[in-house]
């Protein structure tokens, strides 16, 4: 009996003990810091950086669709500009649906439903890969996003704000014999 008080009696002062006590993350060396909302590439898990993604001319690969997201959610529709660089060129190895040779806009519908990954509040850059015909080697395209905005202003680019998760790089293979 006493042991059974003696255990009662020992949760009932850790539960005030608990329940009374704030952790004090400053107290502790730990500063914590608002992450802005932001809009960057979708890569599965913690990870920070987007693998190239390798697609063939010859193949007929349409490439793949190139997910941007902004995980915080949205109350109205995201706006996101992107750029277009390296040495592939638009029209003749590449192109998006909506684009100019210099880069295009994607909108995140802020009442689209969930993807196939039960993801919400993301949309697809669609990079449609062109043969050509011609044996003129491997090129490389990157899209870089470059601003994004919604009904409440601004929004930042790339995790957190930073360069992580802000340009996606495609590599055309291309064997054209």
């Amino acid at each position: 009996m006493k042991k059974i008080v003696y255990i009662i009696l020992s949760i009932v002062i850790t539960g005030f003990y608990s329940c009374e006590t704030d952790y004090d993350a400053e107290g502790q060396g730990v500063f914590l810091e608002d992450v802005p909302k932001y809009v960057a590439y979708y890569v599965p898990g913690a990870g920070s950086s987007l693998a190239p993604i390798e697609v063939d001319e010859d193949a007929g690969d349409t490439g793949d669709d190139i997910n941007v997201q902004i995980p915080g959610g949205t109350l109205s529709n995201v706006n996101v500009s992107y750029t277009f660089g390296g040495d592939a060129v638009f029209g003749i190895d590449f192109t998006v649906a909506g684009a100019t040779s210099a880069g295009g806009t994607v909108t995140i519908d802020y009442n689209n439903t969930p993807n196939v990954d039960g993801r919400a509040f993301n949309e697809d850059i669609v990079v449609q890969i062109l043969e050509d015909g011609v044996v003129d080697g491997e090129k490389t395209l990157t899209i870089t996003l470059t601003s994004a905005s919604n009904a409440e202003g601004d929004i930042a680019v790339g995790r957190a704000g930073t360069d992580l998760l802000k340009t996606a790089t495609v590599i055309i293979s291309d064997i054209d014999e």
